[in-house]
């Protein structure tokens, strides 16, 4: 089976790398981007099957991301948007079942357990 694949963004690079190597090590596969524009680029390339997104980026922020990337595919994917001001964006996704929100700094534990309960363990 193939493994999940996770689009990770965020303009910090060493976050990115974090993602990176944690993700990898728990069998996802990682593709990451530093902003938004590459982020939507990539995944009108290759669709993810779950989107971990900072909410301020450069070239637009992690809400039009997952705007414009939903309008690319019918059902909804999973979002889990990791910021340091989750505060400014749980209004706006309170009620979507497919999108947490997590504070940064994120614990390894807690964003694992969030993507393992969007992406069975089994893969596809």
């Amino acid at each position: 089976m193939k493994p999940f694949k996770i689009l990770a963004v965020d303009d910090e690079t060493n976050i990115l790398e974090y993602y990176s190597a944690l993700l990898t090590k728990a069998g996802y596969k990682v593709e990451t981007a530093a902003e938004a524009t590459a982020a939507i680029i990539l995944f009108k390339e290759a669709p993810a099957d779950l989107l971990l997104l900072d909410v301020a980026l450069p070239s637009g922020g992690g809400r039009q991301v997952l705007d414009i990337v939903s309008g690319l595919i019918k059902e909804k994917i999973p979002v889990v948007f990791v910021t340091g001001l989750p505060e400014k964006i749980t209004p706006w996704v309170s009620g979507m079942p497919n999108v947490r929100v997590l504070k940064k700094p994120v614990d390894s534990n807690e964003l694992l357990s969030v993507i393992a309960g969007f992406l069975p363990e089994t893969g596809h």
